[in-house]
Formats: structure tokens, C-alpha cells, sequence
């Protein structure tokens, strides 16, 4: 195993310069990209109305990101080598078949791009959030970590999937907030509890599938017991620790009412089908009754010698 120092993130403010300084008009034009798609989905009043304290803008910019650019590219990064699972294991300077490139080679392309996106998607709500704390702090860790994946030695590949199925559980979260528990009356029951049911299974098995990947990430040969892995490693558990509290802290109290509402209604549907057989019983015990009564009738009268129809009448 490696011996752990600082020397394994070549702490030197040069270096990692060299490292980021290639990719800066990439991040500037992801920033803009994303400030600008801000700018256009709140020019509507509508969207400027809030759930939960944001803007529904916020949330719709997210979920474009979430399944119409990080989805697609991280697609498309992977497909490009034929699902090969090496092609995770890759640095910035490696690709398979290849021993030597540039981090601005064609191969890196959608490598680039997908970093590229994920930082426009967290600077463009900085501001917004800047009085935010957990919010802020959240962000600002995702754009040390994404610093970072531009300079780390392997494990590019694994990144791209691995964020890309977080992103896809917080599109859950975001789909929830919208037009879960909390959301509209005008949303019908089963709308609300698919979408919270949706986000209870989805996230939690985000947070479990980007654990694994990440602990995968750990034994790749560049990074196995280096200061790679547990610098980013505590920021990535962090992150995924954050989220899966926001889970538990909405949806167990939610599926814990849940049942006692159905218990309830289910106790209500046996009292009433109860009450239900109750008058019936009664409906039926006094249609007998009158039978026995107009049948003892008739054979009273008919005992007198006389016509029941006629007595009827």
C-alpha cells in the first residue's frame, strides 16, 4: 500500500493550476450556460412561485440538468467506449488502448463537457443560496470536489456515473417537492404518494449505488491507499450522509402517517361494512316477520272461512 502524505495531492499551487488552467474557459462557459438558463426560466412570474422556500424555476433548471444533459452525457461518454467498465478506472492522461493523451484530447470530450456542466450547475444558485448555509456549504464542497476529479489520476469515468446516479435520486427528491405530500390540493392523493413512494425507493438506492462506486474508486491501482481517496472520499460520504438524512427525515414520518391513515380508514370500512350487514339483518328480520304476520292472517281467516284477499281489501 502506499504511504499516505500530503505529497500524494502534489499540494503545490503551480501544479494544480496546470491541472485546472486548461479547462477554464470550459468551466467559464458552463457557469454562463447555466446563469443564463436561470435568467430565462424565471423571466415568467409563475415561476417565481415557491415550494418549500424556491423558486420552481430552481427546480425546473435542475431536473433539465439532471435527466437532459448529465443523463445524456455521462450516456454518451461511456457508450463511446462499449460499455467498458476499464474506461471508469481511467485518468485524465489514459484512455483504453491509449497510454499517453491530453486532458484536452477528443477522447476526453464528453469527460470534459459533463465537468464542465456540473459546474455551471452548482455556481449558478451560489448566489441565490448565499444566505444558506447548508445549501452554500453543500455546493462549495461539490465545486472543491469537482476541482479535484480535474487533477485526480484515475477514476475520471467512475465520477461521471457515480454523480450522474446521485443526480438522478435528487431528480426524485425534486419530483417529490413538486407534486409530493406537500404539494397542490389540486394533485390528486395517488399523484402525491407515487412521487413520494418514487422518491423513498429511488433515493436510498442512489446513496447506496454511489457508496459502492465510490469504494470500487477507492482500489483502482492510482489511487488505492493514497490521500486521494480519503480527502474525497469524506466529502463524497458527507455529501451522501446530508442526503440520506434530508430521506429519512421526510419519508419515514410520511409512510409511518401513511399506514395509520390506512389503518384508520381500513377500521372505518369494517365498522361501517359491520353496520352495513347490522341494518340489513334488521331489513330482513322484519320482512320475515311481516311475512309470518300476513301468513298467520290468511290462515286465521281462512280458518273462518273467509276470502284473505277480500279481508285485505
Amino acid at each position: 500500500m502506499s504511504s499516505l502524505s500530503m505529497a500524494d495531492l502534489d499540494f503545490d499551487p503551480a501544479w494544480w493550476y496546470a491541472q485546472v488552467h486548461p479547462h477554464r474557459y470550459g468551466l467559464l462557459g458552463g457557469s454562463l450556460l447555466a446563469i443564463f438558463f436561470n435568467a430565462m426560466a424565471r423571466a415568467h412570474p409563475d415561476t417565481r412561485r415557491t415550494v418549500k422556500g424556491i423558486p420552481i424555476y430552481i427546480y425546473a433548471v435542475a431536473m433539465i440538468f439532471q435527466v437532459v444533459v448529465f443523463l445524456p452525457t455521462a450516456y454518451c461518454a461511456w457508450q463511446r467506449w462499449a460499455w467498458n467498465p476499464e474506461w471508469m478506472k481511467e485518468g485524465w492522461t489514459t484512455s483504453p488502448g491509449w497510454t499517453k493523451i491530453s486532458p484536452m484530447h477528443e477522447r476526453k470530450r464528453y469527460e470534459r463537457l459533463y465537468l464542465y456542466a456540473l459546474w455551471g450547475y452548482m455556481i449558478k444558485d451560489m448566489w441565490i443560496f448565499r444566505r444558506d448555509f447548508l445549501f452554500f456549504a453543500h455546493h462549495l464542497v461539490c465545486l472543491f470536489g469537482i476541482l479535484a476529479f480535474f487533477a485526480v489520476p484515475a477514476g475520471v469515468g467512475c465520477f461521471v456515473v457515480g454523480a450522474t446516479v446521485l443526480e438522478l435520486g435528487n431528480f426524485t427528491f425534486n419530483l417529490a417537492l413538486l407534486a409530493g405530500k406537500d404539494s397542490s390540493p389540486d394533485v390528486p392523493r395517488e399523484i402525491k404518494h407515487a412521487f413520494e413512494y418514487l422518491y423513498h425507493v429511488c433515493m436510498p438506492l442512489s446513496n447506496a449505488i454511489g457508496a459502492a462506486m465510490f469504494a470500487w474508486f477507492s482500489q483502482f491501482p492510482k489511487l488505492k491507499g493514497t490521500v486521494w481517496v480519503y480527502c474525497l472520499g469524506v466529502a463524497w460520504f458527507s455529501l451522501i450522509a446530508g442526503r440520506e438524512a434530508v430521506h429519512l427525515r421526510r419519508s419515514v414520518p410520511y409512510f409511518r402517517a401513511e399506514r395509520r391513515r390506512k389503518a384508520d380508514l381500513a377500521r372505518r370500512n369494517e365498522e361501517a361494512k359491520k353496520i352495513k350487514e347490522y341494518e340489513e339483518h334488521r331489513e330482513e328480520d322484519a320482512a320475515e316477520k311481516a311475512a309470518e304476520i300476513e301468513k298467520a292472517m290468511e290462515n286465521y281467516k281462512e280458518a273462518k272461512g273467509m276470502d284473505p284477499q277480500t279481508v285485505k281489501q
